[in-house]
């Protein structure tokens, strides 16, 4: 049993490996990657590399250029290509695939081998039943409007071939563990919580995504220590086992929320939305989905102008429209390079 555990998690740092957390050095050819600052310095552009969230922006008044660690797709001003491969962060210095240059300034893609399709997709009502979440000045309750939104997404992607599961179709109370168990049972691809927002600030308003903060994994610290102790290697998996293996599996689906929360950032600035760039958050429902999340808050109850909008039908639609894009030009960006690559 021993050995068993121990080659599960060596298997999962294996899948894990290449991921940015701790950003350690990993070996590359000089001649497939540039030290992000001699790209930006001749295409005068500028750069801002955040190593929490592991996105890498370049960018001037004409270009906006988004990158994140462990990821071969690229955002350029709102639209997405692939890269033969992904940013590397190597002794405190950032590179980025030399075939960058040429795609940004062509945009002609090059494709390479799927690693993610998206078949089923879990959508989370918000709220629900003796939960009425937020509550506008006019009494319009949260978890009804998150219902209604949910709906018409679950219509938009059914309508685009999607499985699609709901956390709840009706005015019910779900606690949070078993909304996400709903994720695991129906072995989801992506897990999709809609929520609507409110604050102190009457004045907020705007569409706002969330991913998991990457300060939650610890998992190789932890590892490390179980290994030593003798209730791991005598075979017993306890609470803090689970835990670990926990935070194996939300590191490998991290770039993925990442990227995911930014392809919903796009298509909802692409559609005339006011949306702010995505946040990482801890919130429950991210921390244990299973599977690659996003948490997105439509709009702010507590600004009177944004919630006339929210209780229109047509902007509801709107917003289920904006979520379903995101989801389609994400799964269609790996689909595409899977079917190109296999034809070279």
């Amino acid at each position: 049993m021993k050995r068993l555990y121990l080659l599960l998690l060596i298997l999962f740092f294996t899948a894990c490996a290449t991921t940015s957390s701790g950003h350690r050095g990993i070996g590359y050819g000089s001649q497939d990657y540039v030290y992000v600052g001699d790209f930006c310095k001749k295409h005068n552009l500028q750069y801002d590399f955040d190593t929490l969230d592991d996105v890498v922006k370049i960018f001037s008044k004409e270009k906006d250029i988004r990158l994140i660690l462990n990821s071969n797709i690229v955002y350029f001003n709102g639209s997405t290509f692939g890269l033969t491969d992904s940013p590397k962060y190597i002794n405190g210095k950032l590179f980025v695939p030399r075939d960058l240059e040429a795609k940004v300034f062509s945009k002609e893609p090059v494709f390479y081998k799927s690693i993610f399709t998206i078949h089923t997709v879990v959508i989370d009502p918000g709220h629900g039943g003796n939960d009425p979440g937020a509550i506008s000045c006019r009494g319009m309750k949260e978890k009804d409007l998150n219902l209604k939104i949910a709906k018409y997404l679950k219509e938009e992607l059914e309508a685009r071939g999607f499985k699609v599961i709901l956390t709840r179709d009706r005015d019910v109370f779900i606690s949070l563990q078993g909304r996400v168990n709903v994720a695991k049972r129906n072995k989801a691809d992506i897990f999709i919580s809609v929520h609507g927002n409110s604050n102190k600030s009457k004045r907020l308003r705007g569409a706002e995504m969330y991913y998991l903060s990457p300060n939650r994994f610890n998992s190789q610290e932890r590892a490390l220590k179980l290994t030593k102790e003798d209730n791991f290697c005598s075979g017993r998996i306890n609470a803090d086992t689970e835990a670990i293996l926990w935070d194996l599996l939300l590191t490998k689906n991290y770039s993925l929320s990442v990227e995911l929360s930014h392809s919903l950032y796009f298509s909802f600035r692409n559609m005339g939305f006011s949306v702010r760039p995505p946040k990482r958050a801890p919130f429950y429902v991210l921390r244990l989905a299973y599977v690659p999340s996003v948490l997105v808050e439509t709009g702010y109850l507590s600004n009177k102008y944004e919630e006339k909008w929210l209780r229109k039908e047509s902007y509801q639609k709107q917003i289920a429209e904006a979520i379903a894009l995101a989801v389609v030009s994400m799964n269609k960006q790996y689909n595409n390079f899977a079917s190109r690559n296999k034809q070279l």
